[in-house]
């Protein structure tokens, strides 16, 4: 039984920017979607609402050489506003990346980034503006990120390419991803029109775009919704009977901490967000939904990672200046025994 534990801690960063290796389906592809927005009529911009949120744990620490993360910005614009030396000129989001990575442009910061910081207090800010001139969605998405994506080999493979990043289901091993973090800001939903979604936390296959599960916040007085699909194809395929469904967790109101789980492993998934948690068999009848979760997802051909940091469910757009999603995190744990 395979046995590694790694965890996430503000330091000084010394990281790369470049565009190398591996196709990780880092699209993700909503598929089916499941995400109707409701409008609403909560005020953003961090709030005043408090709450029982759930066990808040406290920061353990963290090695940026366990992550690449990407921007809601091009290379080009991160060249022209940052700096990249002999960069392309590309509309791609940029990538941010371990500083080992030969011949790359290295980028060393005091983690002074407007889309991804560390405070004084020690959290970590994962910062979307949706009216930013510079924001760029991902590829086959209509939507930004500041999101991590997790190495997990890191210490013994190539970490400048995803291509061998990355853990089967059925290892015998307990695969968890931990976070406790705050929604200190969201747009206004009379703006935007919509909820104020935002994915903020991923389990993801390699080569496949259907996620298998998406941890999504949607405003303070809503729960957050374990967004899930019940099959998949491999080779990044289009899938017309692969559908999506949606579990309730618990709510979380913003400016507050709050923590959830995500854990897969051979018998099934269990998922605790905000002081409720549920467990699902693989092939078991899923109450309320219709669905099961495909036994196929845990073939051992399978390959999937943790992401961790925001990726919100809103298009942006020029006319939504100062609608600002800027969620902090004081922990964000990976285990693997």
């Amino acid at each position: 039984m395979k046995k590694l534990t790694y965890a996430i801690a503000p330091l000084f960063l010394a990281i790369a920017l470049a565009g190398c290796g591996g196709s990780d389906s880092s699209s993700n592809s909503n598929q089916g979607g499941a995400d109707s927005g409701n409008g609403g009529a909560d005020i953003g911009n961090g709030g005043s609402d408090n709450g029982d949120n759930g066990q808040v744990e406290q920061n353990v620490g963290w090695d940026i050489n366990q992550w690449k993360l990407t921007l809601p910005i091009s290379y080009a614009y991160y060249k022209e506003q940052h700096g990249g030396g002999n960069l392309e000129d590309s509309d791609k989001a940029a990538e941010l990346i371990p500083a080992d990575c030969s011949g790359r442009n290295e980028l060393t910061t005091d983690t002074s980034l407007p889309y991804f910081h560390i405070d004084k207090n020690n959290r970590t800010h994962f910062i979307v503006d949706l009216g930013d001139y510079g924001i760029t969605t991902t590829t086959n998405s209509n939507y930004a990120r500041s999101e991590l994506r997790e190495l997990y080999k890191y210490s013994s493979s190539d970490r400048c390419s995803s291509t061998d990043q990355n853990w089967a289901v059925n290892d015998s091993t307990n695969h968890k991803l931990s976070a406790t973090l705050n929604i200190e800001k969201y747009p206004n939903s009379n703006v935007i029109g919509r909820d104020p979604k935002v994915v903020i936390g991923q389990v993801h296959g390699y080569d496949i775009k259907q996620a298998l599960i998406k941890l999504q916040w949607e405003g303070p007085n809503k729960p957050i919704r374990a967004i899930m699909n019940n099959t998949f194809l491999p080779n990044n395929q289009e899938c017309s009977h692969c559908k999506s469904f949606s579990v309730d967790l618990g709510t979380a109101k913003s400016a507050t901490d709050w923590s959830y789980q995500i854990e897969v492993n051979d018998t099934g998934v269990v998922l605790d967000a905000a002081g409720e948690k549920k467990s699902f068999a693989w092939g078991q009848a899923i109450e309320k939904t219709g669905y099961s979760l495909d036994p196929n997802w845990k073939n051992s051909s399978n390959k999937f990672y943790f992401k961790a940091g925001i990726y919100p469910q809103v298009s942006p757009s020029q006319s939504y200046g100062e609608q600002v999603f800027d969620v902090s995190f004081s922990k964000i744990a990976i285990e693997h025994k």
